[in-house]
């Protein structure tokens, strides 16, 4: 579902930024918006870096439209309020950042984003140490198991003092 929300606020982020806005594009996977930004100064590459209070996603260079101001569509796994900061690195390599701001607060409508990034649910974690114990506990009860089977299914000659009565002998030696 294509979503075009209109630029609702802008942020100005400090010299050497000046004001940012964002809107949402596309909400169907994730939230894909797009960032504007003035920026001031000889900047060979501006860069956009959204991240959270649990993860900082990796940046996306943005692109200079020659008037001053820096865009990029940025593609974020979720459609919750991020954090974006943004860093212009020089020629020289020397880089100055933003101050951070919420999507929101640069005119994300707030209908599309759930709220700041929650924390991802803990899930299944299959590192080396977890998987050598799994393989230790079903090697060791496939052993037991294998060997119970062997004590119990061997056949040990125990002589049956029935197998003594000839076949069609009732009696049982009594006359």
């Amino acid at each position: 579902m294509k979503l075009a929300a209109l630029i609702l606020a802008a942020v100005s982020l400090g010299s050497p930024f000046g004001l940012a806005e964002a809107s949402a594009i596309d909400n169907t996977d994730g939230l894909t918006v797009e960032i504007v930004v003035e920026v001031e100064g000889g900047f060979s590459t501006v860069l956009v870096r959204p991240f959270s209070s649990f993860d900082e996603l990796p940046p996306t260079a943005m692109q200079d439209r020659g008037d001053g101001r820096w865009g990029a569509l940025v593609k974020l796994p979720s459609a919750e309020d991020w954090l974006v900061a943004f860093e212009g690195i020089r020629e020289t390599g020397e880089t100055v950042r933003s101050d951070s701001a919420f999507l929101t607060e640069l005119g994300v409508d707030a209908l599309v984003v759930a709220g700041p990034p929650t924390t991802p649910l803990p899930g299944r974690s299959w590192d080396l140490t977890t998987l050598w114990l799994t393989l230790a506990i079903v090697g060791t009860l496939s052993a037991l198991g294998f060997l119970a089977w062997w004590t119990f299914a061997a056949d040990p000659e125990v002589e049956d003092p029935d197998d003594d009565l000839a076949e069609g002998d009732l009696t049982n030696g009594r006359e």
